[in-house]
């Protein structure tokens, strides 16, 4: 039986495609989606696609498309691409959404956005106790609480938010089947039990450095405010609070003491205007219409404000631009823009890993990206 994500899926699989042509065959093809699916299994097909998104498309590897298929249908995995009603609307809003989310439990948990709490993996026993302690009063309030189910300040915020009645969420960076780090499992299937797991990765996808830092942009898409807890100058958690900024949220720190390796990043944030916050009231009294989640929810995508989008706007630290992949990329760019997949296919790299330096170097202020997504070298 045809599935509304399988167009997708054999799409990712697909040599010289990735999540942009999915975008474009979605608001191509329409209605004639499954048309388009059966349309990749032959070369003369495969042309016609190829044609309609602007783009080359080789061949699928099939082999891998069973066997995701069978892995999503013995697990019980929950699937649901951006052509489906119910894919959530905050993450269909943000740039370059997840052509496919992977996901156990209750997708619903994501219709109301709640708050992000996260930090650093090596947290101090004090700030363990806080995000745990704050997850645990917003979770009383009813709001939802996610986070990255990584050690340390991840895995506490989602304890605390446990213990309270609101919406628990983990949106990973693996495939729904694997857990990473693997003492997490348990504390996996609580968070499904009660909320929902959440990843764009596909099934049996293992840890890869490169994806962490596009995984964190769900995390803030589906929330009000991201919350940092103990973070290093150029901690994950950095990354997230920028991508709360760049897509409207607001951005919230816990203050650290001087001279800790925990407190640089939180205490930069604060210095560029985030929100200082030592209790779940300073959360409130930042985001009010966080009161208005238990009984209605706000439809309005507000932008950041002025002070911290400002402060934010540039790196703190020096373009990291010595890496080899980095430099081919930057290498490969000019001032004529081009995307993502194109330049994935170009340089005969992973679409995801392109897409997570490219995010680095516009962060560090070397490359622009246009109103199409495109980018180019400044």
């Amino acid at each position: 039986m045809f599935r509304s994500y399988y167009p997708f899926l054999a799409l990712l699989l697909s040599k010289g495609a990735g999540p942009g042509a999915c975008r474009k065959l979605w608001e191509c093809a329409g209605a004639s989606l499954e048309g388009a699916f059966y349309k990749l299994k032959s070369p003369r097909g495969r042309r016609e696609i190829s044609i309609l998104l602007g783009t080359a498309i080789g061949s699928t590897r099939w082999g891998e498309f069973e066997r995701q298929i069978e892995k999503i249908e013995s697990s019980g995995a929950g699937v649901v691409c951006f052509s489906d009603a119910a894919y959530p609307r905050y993450l269909r809003d943000i740039q370059d959404p997840p052509p496919i989310l992977f996901y156990g439990g209750d997708l619903k948990s994501l219709d109301k956005r709640g708050v992000a709490i996260v930090g650093t993996r090596k947290p101090s026993p004090r700030g363990t106790a806080f995000a745990r302690n704050l997850a645990r009063d917003l979770s009383q309030l009813g709001i939802m609480v996610v986070s990255g189910l990584a050690r340390g300040i991840d895995a506490a915020a989602h304890e605390g938010s446990l213990e309270g009645d609101g919406p628990a969420v983990g949106i990973i960076g693996t495939g729904l089947d694997v857990c990473y780090p693997a003492e997490n499992r348990w504390l996996m299937n609580q968070i499904a039990s009660r909320g929902c797991i959440v990843t764009e990765q596909l099934m049996r996808m293992i840890p890869q450095s490169h994806v962490f830092p596009l995984r964190n942009r769900l995390i803030s898409a589906v929330s009000k405010i991201v919350v940092v807890v103990e973070a290093g100058q150029k901690s994950g958690a950095r990354i997230t609070a920028r991508w709360a900024l760049e897509q409207g949220r607001e951005v919230g720190a816990v203050p650290g003491f001087p001279g800790d390796f925990r407190s640089r990043g939180v205490n930069s944030l604060l210095k560029s205007g985030a929100v200082l916050v030592e209790s779940a009231e300073d959360i409130l009294q930042a985001v009010p219409l966080l009161r208005e989640n238990i009984t209605a929810e706000d439809h309005r995508m507000g932008a950041a404000p002025a002070k911290v989008r400002n402060g934010m706007a540039k790196n703190d630290g020096a373009p990291e631009s010595t890496r080899p992949e980095i430099s081919e990329v930057l290498t490969a760019l000019s001032s004529h823009p081009i995307d993502p997949d194109t330049l994935a296919a170009h340089l005969g790299k992973d679409v995801a890993l392109i897409q997570s330096i490219l995010f680095e170097l516009e962060m560090n202020g070397e490359v622009g990206r246009d109103l199409a997504g495109c980018y180019f070298k400044r």
